[in-house]
């Protein structure tokens, strides 16, 4: 599921993603959220949303991540449209009772709005982060630094009220007076930051921020790279699936979910089948080579992440950085290049037609195309002669050729659908170019 929001320029200016595991791992652990924010050189903030729930997560810690966003901007009015998308995506948003943040989040406030049954708390993990960040940019002595370091990671690991004061008296011990304010010792002594860690029973409390650290610096690194944020997304989307494919279920939990829940129940398995309509539809309607097309145009939209808006009259589809547009009627029409030269199904209907659980319709082909004459005849002719272009190698002289007979086409289609007024006006235009090209000397036919 994607929702995004497009700029001036009809460039993506904010995404929120979420896959259908994502929402899954969501709907099962609601409670606590825990929101991380990464920036990239080009300005741009991502939000990560994870679960922050008791146990180990599938996945190797991907499991936790359920919702990835980037706003517009980070102004009340930016985060609140990222929130409105998680809302709309997870009808489970009502029982979430605990928002974790970091230090670094400019607005809490508006995070806290957009849940209000939730308490904005800083995350143990983020505070963590905080303070070994801080003491790593103070220049300390190596010594120093080494024992305050492991000091900290000693307390993440065991975070009891006993060992907080103890690193919160060592630091005010080992650093210089002016310093203590930037590192902000006095979270180690917050209760309820650590009261959260420690009441949901997470076990082994160094795994859990080792899982944490894992998946925001990936996901982090994946974002910082990407320039454009359509492709930016669609390298998120599949950095995501792919770490997650690297592990495979073994628990007997595990096994017992994927019993109870088959192959053939799942998203993936309606999508095959989808599919599997869609190439039927195709073998059906269209000669052979003619279909062939089609699937390759589909292999392509299987392959991408499809972004899909509706609006009253059309379906505006995006599959990477190829914007275009389907008429809602019919699904026959698109504007793409495809669809407008060859009159067959291109790769943004199919993604509409698989994500609408439909099948392709003879109206949505040129009938050049159909295996059959509306007499129920075999067909012959334009369309063999088409396909023999399509399916010929590549030539220059022919090539040339081609170009050649579509221009002819195109003009000759200008000249017959206007007025005379402006036919003449038109062939005198024609009449000067050709001459200017070629040469008054010869005399060329219009």
């Amino acid at each position: 599921m994607v929702s995004y929001e497009l700029d001036a320029d009809a460039r993506m200016a904010s995404v929120s993603f979420q896959s259908a595991g994502m929402g899954e791992v969501f709907a099962r652990s609601p409670w606590a959220l825990l929101v991380h924010r990464a920036c990239s050189p080009t300005g741009r903030v991502l939000y990560i949303f994870l679960t922050a729930g008791p146990g180990p997560a599938a996945r190797g810690g991907m499991g936790r991540v359920v919702h990835l966003a980037v706003p517009r901007d980070e102004s009340a009015a930016g985060l609140a449209h990222v929130c409105e998308a998680f809302r709309a995506f997870n009808p489970a948003w009502e029982q979430t009772r605990v928002l974790l943040v970091g230090p670094d989040l400019p607005d809490p406030v508006a995070l806290g709005q957009a849940f209000p049954a939730a308490e904005v708390r800083l995350s143990a993990f983020h505070v963590c982060k905080h303070l070994q960040q801080q003491v790593q940019q103070l220049g300390l002595e190596g010594r120093t630094e080494r024992l305050i370091l492991s000091t900290l990671q000693s307390t993440a690991r065991a975070p009891t009220e006993s060992s907080r004061r103890e690193t919160h008296r060592l630091l005010h011990a080992l650093l210089p007076p002016p310093l203590l304010p930037r590192v902000h010792t006095h979270w180690l002594l917050a209760d309820k930051i650590w009261a959260t860690h420690g009441e949901t029973s997470w076990g082994d409390s160094s795994d859990y921020f080792k899982e944490l650290e894992t998946v925001t610096s990936g996901l982090s690194r994946v974002f910082s790279a990407e320039l454009f944020l359509e492709t930016c997304i669609a390298s998120l989307a599949k950095y995501y699936q792919s770490t997650c494919s690297l592990f495979i279920p073994s628990s007997p939990a595990v096994k017992v979910e994927a019993t109870e829940h088959p192959e053939e129940d799942s998203d993936e398995g309606v999508n095959r089948r989808a599919e599997e309509h869609i190439r039927q539809s195709l073998s059906d309607i269209c000669v052979e080579p003619a279909a062939r097309l089609c699937l390759s145009e589909l292999a392509v939209v299987q392959k991408s992440v499809q972004l899909i808006g509706s609006r009253e009259d059309t379906v505006s589809v995006q599959i990477l950085e190829d914007a275009h547009t389907v008429g809602q009627e019919g699904l026959g029409r698109c504007t793409c290049h495809f669809n407008e030269t060859l009159q067959l199904p291109c790769r943004h209907i199919q993604a509409v037609l698989n994500s609408e659980r439909k099948t392709l319709q003879p109206e949505m082909v040129g009938k050049q195309w159909w295996k059959e004459n509306d007499d129920g005849q075999a067909r012959r002719g334009c369309a063999d002669a088409l396909l023999e272009d399509l399916e010929s190698s590549w030539d220059e002289a022919r090539d040339k050729f081609l170009a050649v007979s579509s221009l002819t086409a195109e003009i000759s289609r200008l000249l017959a659908c206007c007025s005379a007024e402006e036919f003449e006006r038109r062939c005198c235009t024609l009449r000067a170019l050709a001459d200017s090209w070629i040469g008054p000397y010869v005399q060329v036919k219009l």
